[in-house]
């Protein structure tokens, strides 16, 4: 049977009354405390019998938490806790950022192909975190391991939509930008051809059938050691 009264403790400033029990059949005490602060009273409620695990003993510990300011109050928590919950909510991560942008640039042709480089390679490692929490390192160490595995120029692509993503924002003031100039990708767009078995008979025997000497010998030189246009092998 549900009851308001007030029971005194073996506590100082720590009652209880009784109410349904949350989550199983009978009554439970639902512990409270009185103190007085700065001139003020305040009656707080410290948490039920069963489902806070309460006794008056822990109320009683949680009044002495109050009355010296090491404790907050419920009420305090529950605010504290929302407020906490709100700004994870209205971060602006590097994945709610891909979504405004993914939807204004909706009729770019490059768009499916920027989501394919998000997702994969941008997500894992950027998605959860805002521009500001970004540092040259965390950059610099996906460029490496990508570099690894992909071509330089797709590894630039990738890159490049990162930095759109975060100008994106930025220039709409939905974040903060990077807090340092992104490395640029180096691509060698030089294409290296290998000659087959026949085409490379043919040279050797069009260079020993030369009449100049010199241009055979840099033309061996070449061939033999890879040496590329520029000089360098």
């Amino acid at each position: 049977m549900k009851t308001y009264s007030r029971y005194p403790t073996n506590y100082k400033g720590v009652f209880y009354r009784i109410g349904e029990r949350i989550g199983g059949k009978g009554d439970e005490k639902i512990f409270y405390i009185v103190f007085k602060k700065d001139g003020k009273v305040y009656e707080e409620k410290a948490g039920r019998q069963y489902s806070d695990d309460m006794t008056a003993a822990k109320a009683s510990r949680i009044r002495a938490g109050r009355i010296e300011g090491r404790r907050k109050s419920r009420k305090e928590v529950r605010e504290e806790e929302k407020s906490i919950k709100q700004a994870e909510a209205d971060k602006m991560t590097i994945k709610r950022l891909w979504d405004e942008y993914k939807t204004n640039k909706a009729d770019s042709k490059a768009i499916n192909a920027d989501k394919g480089r998000y997702e994969k390679y941008l997500q894992p490692s950027f998605g959860d975190k805002e521009p500001h929490e970004i540092i040259r390192l965390d950059v610099d160490r996906l460029r490496m391991k990508l570099l690894k595995t992909l071509k330089p120029q797709t590894v630039k692509h990738v890159m490049g939509l990162l930095k759109r993503i975060v100008h994106y924002g930025a220039a709409r003031e939905l974040c903060q930008s990077l807090n340092f100039e992104m490395e640029a990708v180096k691509v060698d767009n030089q294409k290296t051809e290998d000659l087959n078995p026949e085409q490379l008979r043919l040279l050797l025997e069009a260079i020993n059938n030369s009449t100049d000497a010199e241009a055979a010998a840099i033309m061996k030189l070449a061939l033999f050691t890879g040496m590329r246009r520029g000089g360098k092998p």
